[in-house]
């Protein structure tokens, strides 16, 4: 069946294709001027207010396979594992900015267009969906300028936009390489003559065989390669009803299949989302509204595996994992003069979830929950003279965790087994930051800020346990926000034409800070668990009395000459459990999966004006896969190479990922299973725009 959906897919490609280059060739292209995306709540603009950003350009040059693996060029991000989306479970496709994560939920709220793109129930992002050729930039902000965001955004925000509206342009993508994968996506925007009407249509779909995630040395015959199989599509309309006010509606629907490494381990999605955006701008006043709606439906298949890994059987089928998020959101801008700049805005969401499982074959679980979260906001920026700039913004966030529920009954008489309602509850969430910048002298920038936020539990960490081989990790329904007070100064210089190089030293107090709490207690591990698989262990998700997270960042980028560029990027940070109450094992462990360096060094040769060839190195330190810091992932070193050559509208690339084949090590269970990222890979891709 998945292969027939994607042929499917396929034959719409190839057919927007044609179409597509009938259309240019009867039609010259045009040169569209930049479209400013108005009343989003930006951040300034100034240098130094996102930690990366990339331009619709850089999104054609890198070519990436998924934006995830385009955001892994900065490394202050990562998602929980060194895995990219294709090959990883959704689950953990959370992202990690500057390893404030303790958990595989994500501290960094991920915007598309200002709409959130969290997934209503956990948290987490498909990244498969978001098609490059469908965008127009992303910057990823940094905590100290995301406080106006609140709930989700204590360790920063990702802003995507998409493209402009009332544009005429077509592109298809196509691409194809190691672990059987290839792909294909095609965005048509077609606008009326008078530049009022549009509509833009963009499908895409990938689909890769995959490859074995297990060690070679400790595979049996029940492994099976990580097949995955996405694909989805979007249609958004914009019509100018007045001078100055836009609207756009747009729909959006996302499925994908994959399998998780053996004979019954799977997972599926099905993503619909509904939304409306009126943009307006009268005059030095912008206003936006937006509203949307999203729904998915989320299976996932666990198996307990003996010790030869030549048995599996069912320990956890979750069957049904429905969730829904609906939310509003208005943001006001004032551009009062040169020196004053004052927004407001409000916001709220409604998020609605729950998971309906088997535990093996004799008891049923149903468990889930709904949050409200609504907020207000203000901002503003001051810049007195040419040489200092202030940002500050407060926000006051209110939210309710209502209809909480978990009943199990057994599989073979129906009788009830348990049946739990927690209280419901409420509170108040204040946030709050502020910024100092000053130009030094013409060639240096720095700043100094400090900020407040906090990140309400997903309906994931309260009510889905879920399983990693043997290894069980247990829902609580009784979990506190997390509170994050940071801290951040940095620097930019241009000490020649040539040469750019920036710094930034940050800390972050973490107050309940969510994790994955080992419970080596015997009373308590029959009470929550009742038994655990031979060779694994027991987790529930608890809140650490603090936590912290203190690092420096650092970019040098150079010119040499005129057609090579060379650059040197890298974090080095410390991640600390400081005081944890129930479980004082923690205390003085570092997070999991949070490695103290990442390093990238990369270089671009401009071999003519329309050749270049490229090459990197990664490193990544040693890190921890478990919270008590007992069974540790190693480090690794990997290079990349590549080409792209334009020719007319097309760009080709040609790259090869993990060059020397490195073994690059994901995770490490608790019975000493190893698994694995992505082998040596080649890729081929190519990216015509019309």
């Amino acid at each position: 069946m998945i292969g027939n959906r994607f042929t499917y897919l396929a034959g719409i490609v190839l057919l927007d294709l044609g179409l597509a280059t009938l259309q240019a060739a009867e039609q010259a292209p045009e040169i569209l001027a930049p479209i400013e995306v108005l009343a989003d709540r930006r951040t300034g603009g100034e240098s130094g207010s996102s930690l990366a950003q990339w331009t619709r350009d850089d999104l054609r040059k890198s070519a990436p396979r998924t934006i995830d693996e385009l955001l892994a060029s900065e490394p202050s991000f990562s998602l929980y594992r060194r895995q990219s989306s294709i090959f990883g479970n959704p689950t953990s496709a959370g992202v990690s900015l500057r390893n404030t994560g303790a958990t595989a939920a994500s501290r960094t709220l991920v915007l598309l267009d200002g709409i959130p793109q969290n997934d209503p129930f956990g948290g987490w992002v498909y990244w498969a969906r978001y098609d490059p050729a469908t965008l127009d930039s992303i910057q990823i902000i940094p905590s100290s300028r995301s406080a106006m965001w609140g709930n989700q955004s204590p360790a920063g925000v990702i802003q995507m936009n998409g493209l402009p509206p009332f544009g005429d342009r077509h592109v298809l993508r196509t691409g194809g390489g190691g672990q059987g994968t290839f792909s294909g996506s095609t965005m048509h925007q077609m606008t009326s003559q008078d530049k009022t009407r549009m509509v833009e249509v963009s499908t895409f779909g990938l689909h890769t065989e995959g490859f074995y995630a297990v060690d070679a040395s400790q595979r049996g015959p029940i492994d099976q390669k990580l097949e995955t199989d996405v694909s989805g599509g979007d249609f958004k309309a914009a019509w100018l009803a007045a001078s100055g006010l836009t609207i756009e509606p747009k729909v959006s629907f996302y499925q994908e299949n994959r399998n998780n490494g053996t004979q019954l381990t799977e997972n599926s999605t099905e993503a619909l989302d509904l939304s409306l955006r009126i943009s307006s701008r009268p005059g030095e006043f912008t206003w936006q509204a937006s509203a949307w709606h999203q729904q998915r439906s989320f299976q996932s298949i666990f198996s307990s595996v003996n010790a030869d890994r030549t048995r599996e059987t069912l320990a956890l089928n979750q069957f049904d994992v429905p969730s829904r998020g609906t939310g509003g959101a208005w943001t006001l801008l004032w551009d009062r003069d040169t020196r004053w700049k004052f927004g407001a805005g409000t916001d709220a969401r409604i998020l609605t979830g729950e998971t309906n499982e088997d535990v093996g074959t004799f008891r049923r679980r149903q468990a889930g929950g709904e949050q409200t979260l609504a907020g207000t906001f203000g901002t503003a920026s001051y810049q007195p003279n040419k040489l200092d700039q202030f940002h500050a913004s407060v926000r006051l966030d209110g939210w309710q965790l209502t209809d909480g529920h978990r009943t199990e009954t057994s599989l073979t008489s129906g009788l009830p087994l348990k049946h739990e309602e927690p209280g419901n509850r409420d509170g108040l969430e204040p946030s709050a930051s502020v910024e100092w910048r000053r130009k030094a002298f013409d060639e240096l920038d720095g700043w100094i800020s400090a900020g407040s936020t906090f990140r309400l539990p997903t309906l994931n960490e309260l009510y889905r346990p879920f399983r990693v081989r043997n290894d069980t990790i247990e829902a609580n329904p009784t979990l506190s926000p997390e509170r994050f007070f940071s801290i951040e100064s940095g620097v930019d210089w241009d000490p020649t034409a040539s040469v750019k190089v920036g710094a930034s030293i940050f800390h972050h107090w973490i107050k309940d800070a969510i994790a994955n709490v080992p419970v080596t207690n015997p009373s308590d591990i029959a009470t929550i668990f009742g038994t655990i698989p031979a060779g694994g262990t027991g987790a529930q998700r608890r809140n650490v009395d603090r936590a912290g997270v203190t690092g420096i960042e650092g970019l040098v980028n150079w010119l040499p000459t005129d057609v090579l560029t060379l650059t040197l990027t890298g974090i080095w940070s410390d991640t600390q459990f400081n005081k944890s109450s129930y479980q004082p094992l923690l205390e003085g462990n570092p997070f999991p999966q949070a490695p103290d360096l990442r390093m990238i060094a990369s270089g671009t040769l401009k071999l003519t004006e329309q050749v270049s060839c490229f090459a990197g190195c990664e490193y990544g330190a040693a890190q921890f896969d478990d919270a008590l810091a007992t069974r540790e992932i190693p480090d690794f070193t990997s290079a990349r190479v590549g080409a792209s050559w334009r020719i007319g509208h097309a760009i080709y690339q040609i790259r090869i990922e993990n060059l020397l084949d490195t073994a690059i090590q994901t995770g490490l269970s608790n019975d000493g299973i190893r698994t694995m990222a992505a082998p040596r890979s080649l890729w081929i891709g190519a990216d015509w725009e019309f």
